[in-house]
């Protein structure tokens, strides 16, 4: 059996943690394309059951999907999730928008049911 020198321990130890920092920082940026990729999959679903279901079919779908994703990170597009479930088929046909805005008003800019409204201020 060989018998490694202080040095050599010292080196091989050096050569260890080295790997670890690596895989750890590789398994990190790997999460996050994963959490990143799942996310906008879940956005995707939900833009279409918001179309499947007639909302906002005045926005194309890509760009609901990306505003989907920005709801996400602000923490409501489970919120959103839930609304859109709570919509019946064809309900949505009759939802009327209302894209006036007062000078005093101080909600969300963004077009969409007044359901939509609701839950995002």
């Amino acid at each position: 059996m060989n018998k490694l020198s202080n040095e050599q321990l010292s080196e091989l130890y050096g050569d260890a943690a080295k790997t670890i920092r690596k895989l750890a920082s590789r398994n990190k940026a790997l999460e996050d394309t994963l959490a990143a990729k799942e996310l906008h999959e879940r956005a995707e679903k939900v833009a279409s059951a918001m179309h499947d279901k007639n909302l906002r079919l005045d926005t194309p779908r890509e760009t609901l999907i990306e505003e989907l994703e920005k709801e996400a990170s602000a923490g409501r597009l489970e919120t959103i999730e839930k609304a859109v479930d709570m919509v019946g088929p064809d309900m949505g046909k009759f939802a009327q928008v209302d894209n006036r805005r007062d000078n005093n008003d101080q909600g969300n800019a963004s077009s969409g049911s007044a359901l939509e409204q609701f839950i995002l201020t």
